[in-house]
């Protein structure tokens, strides 16, 4: 029997006492009285998860005696998880790339109390509290014990409260303080976290994602928890790939601790299930006699025949159930989500890259904050909403993200699991090479995100480091995912820079490689082995897969259209160039949309596949970023937030957004830039993004304007200069505006592939109001959110492009309001009234725990109002416990209603 240690582990020394070693019979076929082909009903055991988010009071203070039982919270905030005390105090002032947020002004410490009674079942029982993270330390006390503290402010934690907890009904307190403090330091080293800045890695402090609390037999199967825990839970993967045959080999590896009072003979089985609920295969591994507190992981395997392979265009998801069985009763069942796919990692002109069940992948998309923030919510929402933002990524035809300087939140890996996007996963850094306890801080991440992650299909890369580290850490690191995560079909790397010593070191080591802004005239003459521009080399190129992982740093709000657009007429920057006070950019939406397909058109010229070894070089492209974020901008004399996304805060799409779309389309695709209702004598250069056609034609009401064949290099109109080789738009000069309809074809071989129009808006004549929630609805749980678009459209319900003007909002019934963003406004979040941008503009609304309707009005002076009723559905919590999980959406192949408005 293999046994396998991780670093840190303390294992019983009941083994050591009584001189035991853990006895193993061999493995069986199959675990017995379940059908291969049949609908699968895991066996009853103690195992329960609850989900623990309802319930709680919170006050912003550093209160004295908080942690006793007696303590009166009654005056407290009632407030539910994922909660953040920075969703009032964010987005309110112009960003400052040097130090990001400056209106952040809520730092120090919080307190949350919760009150609940564990379930009969739970009696003599093991009983687990996980909190999939915070911001950024924490201390946990039960019933007036300290029982834990949290640090890192990047990791899930989990605490063994069983021999806190009280039972048999009784009231349990648990009460928690939060630090947000930029300044933390880690108590025993005396150490800040280098990734505890606000600048790069926005500040929401508080319980800012979601808890729960698990039950458990007295022989279990540990939590994937090392942080405070330290254990390993269970880690299923893959091996022995046939693609053509669908088939392949499934291993299940379980950390099993036996906590009964005695000795006890354990079985592990597995049985696979689809998505349909099917059993797909089953099968026995060892059995193992464990003495009372020893830890052991047992191991199962089997074939999977007829497999569905995970893949980024069909990302299919099993349940894999591994069952424990005592003198054959069965003891803990666990359901692991998780797809299997074969990836492999692979250096060479024309032949290298990233490829997926053996055919070559091109990862497409976008670097992203990891604490994708989100405008008058902050960094704490419900988890359909992350679905709903990855859902709209997809909808771009983006399969790649990249998440940065910190580990992403559960939420969203499970989310680029369902929707097919391939991640790279930090541990935690701030761009810099560290040594000492920070190094060791960062590597203690990465072994927590390793284990908590390792079962998600959707982890290609872990990243070591958002700039070069050196050769002994990376080493460290390979060795750390050679231990943690052998056989996940994943690799290590990092961000690479221009040292070129440093970097060469790092060759030899590294799984793969990361650029920056990669895609330059010295790349593309570097051909020398021994020279190094941004990360790349040829020697690079020829080992592994080389990955852009931020370019076309550049921004733009979303508000304003173009140059001709009322009532902006352009954007005009403000100290153009001056650090801290002025702006960086001058785009607008249009201008920004054409400097990025420049890059984009760049990178594919020179992507890995290309035969020509002087033009393949690039695995993956990310551009910066995919929403805008309260992080590190330069537009700091305009904009509230950073403002490179491809959607803006509040996930409404720009046009670089559509014009992303079609540059990563794999079928024909148009959009045309822009809109048609310009005041009258407009005379402007009408821009169209298409694919994968031989040319474009424009009309305007019904009469041919032009064909392009040939993409453009447009013209900058803010200076003139040429913006080089677009590849995907072609350019319709000197458009003479006429009211009606503008429409663009895209042909091939004669026939129309793609096509577009866009109609001319009358007058403003009323408002409209569109609302989005989770699949159920509303949910009254204190936390569920529900979304709502308005629109000032014409008498005939079109849009009205240009309308940018005040509305104002009533609220009726339970709920609290949330409001939205103007981008270029200070203070405008958490307001009942808010300006269109562009037509339109999306607010926020949060429930309470009452459920009941809900009636949002809006109104502005000469336009029709317009009112929407949405109930709070209610939520079955019994003492501070709900059974159903945060409300999710099933995945890419069910599509997601009013998505792109």
């Amino acid at each position: 029997m293999q046994r396998q240690r991780w670093p840190g582990f303390l294992f019983s020394c009941a083994l050591l006492i009584f001189g035991l070693a853990g006895c193993s019979t061999p493995p069986k076929a199959a675990p017995t009285g379940i059908a291969t082909g049949g609908k699968f009903m895991p066996p009853a055991t103690p195992r329960t998860v609850y989900n623990f988010n309802s319930g709680w009071k919170f006050v912003f203070a550093d209160v004295a005696g908080v942690e006793q039982t007696a303590f009166d919270d009654s005056a407290w905030a009632s407030i539910s998880l994922p909660h953040t005390w920075n969703d009032v105090d964010t987005y309110r002032a112009f960003i400052r790339h040097s130090s990001g947020d400056v209106g952040e002004k809520l730092f120090g410490s919080g307190w949350y109390r919760k009150h609940f009674k564990l379930p009969v079942s739970a009696d003599g029982q093991k009983v687990f509290l996980q909190f999939d993270g915070m911001r950024q330390a924490g201390h946990f006390f039960l019933n007036g014990q300290a029982i834990g503290k949290y640090e890192n402010g990047v990791t899930a934690v989990g605490l063994d409260i069983t021999k806190f907890a009280k039972f048999g009904g009784q009231d349990n307190i648990l009460a928690v303080q939060v630090d947000n403090s930029p300044t933390y330091q880690e108590e025993a080293t005396g150490t800040q976290f280098e990734w505890n800045a606000k600048d790069f890695n926005p500040n929401f402090g508080g319980l800012n994602r979601d808890a729960w609390l698990i039950i458990t037999g007295k022989v279990y199967q540990t939590l994937p928890l090392y942080e405070n825990l330290q254990t390993s839970g269970v880690y299923v993967y893959g091996q022995k790939y046939d693609i053509e045959k669908k088939a392949t080999e499934v291993h299940v590896e379980a950390e099993v601790r036996n906590e009964s009072g005695d000795y006890a003979s354990i079985t592990l089985s597995t049985v696979v299930v689809d998505a349909e609920g099917t059993v797909r295969a089953k099968f026995d591994g060892n059995t193992t006699d464990l003495v009372n507190g020893q830890s052991e992981v047992l191991t199962s395997s089997g074939p999977l025949t007829n497999a569905h392979f995970w893949d980024v265009n069909d990302p299919y998801l099993y349940d894999v159930y591994s069952i424990l069985t005592v003198n054959g009763q069965a003891a803990d069942v666990v359901k692991t989500h998780t797809g299997f796919r074969k990836v492999e990692f692979k250096g060479g002109a024309g032949t290298g890259g990233v490829w997926l069940n053996d055919r070559f992948v091109w990862l497409t998309g976008y670097a992203q904050r990891s604490a994708d923030d989100w405008p008058g919510l902050g960094g704490a929402y419900p988890d359909w909403m992350h679905d709903f933002s990855t859902a709209l990524l997809r909808a771009s035809n983006g399969n790649y993200v990249r998440w940065m300087h910190v580990s992403p939140q559960r939420a969203d890996v499970a989310a680029c699991d369902k929707y097919g996007i391939a991640i790279v996963c930090p541990a935690g850094d701030k761009e810099r090479l560290v040594e000492g306890r920070q190094w060791d801080q960062r590597a203690e991440v990465m072994r927590d995100s390793m284990i908590f992650f390792r079962n998600n299909p959707s982890i290609f890369f872990w990243e070591a480091g958002n700039t070069i580290v050196t050769p002994g850490q990376m080493a460290q690191m390979v060795a750390l995912r050679k231990k943690l995560d052998p056989n996940g079909g994943r690799v290590m790397g990092t961000r690479d820079n221009d040292v070129l010593d440093a970097n060469m070191a790092l060759t030899p080591v590294s799984e793969f490689y990361g650029v920056m802004i990669g895609q330059a005239a010295q790349t593309d003459s570097s051909a020398a082995q021994n020279g190094i521009f941004r990360g790349y080399n040829t020697e690079r190129r020829d080992k592994a897969p080389i990955i852009e992982t931020e370019d076309f740093r550049d921004e733009a709000a979303r508000g304003i259209w173009d140059d001709f657009s009322p009532p902006s007429m352009g954007f005009h920057p403000k100290n153009l160039g001056v650090a801290n006070t002025g702006d960086t950019y001058h785009w607008n939406s249009e201008t920004f949309a054409l400097a990025a397909a420049n890059r984009y058109s760049d990178y594919v010229l020179n992507r890995i596949d290309n035969k020509d070894p002087a033009h393949s070089k690039w695995s993956g492209y990310a551009s910066i970023y995919w929403s805008d974020s309260d992080a590190d901008g330069r537009q700091d004399a305009s904009e509230v937030l950073r403002v490179s996304g491809k959607v803006d805060g509040v996930r409404l799409p720009k046009e670089l957004f559509y014009v992303s779309r079609v540059m990563q389309s794999a079928t024909p695709d148009l959009h045309i830039i822009g809109h048609w209702t310009y005041p009258a004598g407009t005379k402007k250069t009408m821009y169209v993004a298409a694919t994968l056609c031989d040319q474009v034609e424009l009309f305007v009401n019904g009469q041919s304007k032009g064909v392009q064949k040939t993409p453009c290099s447009p013209v900058d109109p803010f200076d003139g200069r040429n913006l080089g080789y677009t590849g995907f738009i072609y350019a319709f000069p000197d458009i003479a505006f006429e009211s009606g309809i503008i429409k663009a074809v895209a042909t091939k071989n004669g026939k129309v592939v793609a096509q577009q129009e866009l109609k001319t808006a009358g007058a403003p004549a009323a408002i409209k109001l569109t609302a989005h929630s989770g699949p159920n609805g509303l949910q009254a749980d204190g936390s569920d959110v529900a979304l709502v678009d308005f629109e000032v459209v014409d008498a005939q319900g079109n849009r009205c492009p240009t309308d940018e003007a005040r509305v104002d909002f009533a609220v009726d019934g339970p709920a609290i309001w949330r409001g939205g963003l103007n981008s270029s406004k200070t203070d405008s979040t958490n307001n009942l009234f808010l300006d269109t941008e562009c037509g339109i503009n999306r607010v926020a609304l949060r429930s309470t725990l009452a459920p009941g309707t809900i009636t949002l009005t809006a109104k502005r002076d000469g336009l029709t109002p317009a009112t929407i009723k949405m109930e709070s559905h209610p939520v079955a919590i019994q003492d501070g416990l709900a059974v159903a999980a945060p409300q999710t959406f099933p995945g890419l192949a069910s599509p997601f209603p009013g998505l792109v408005p």
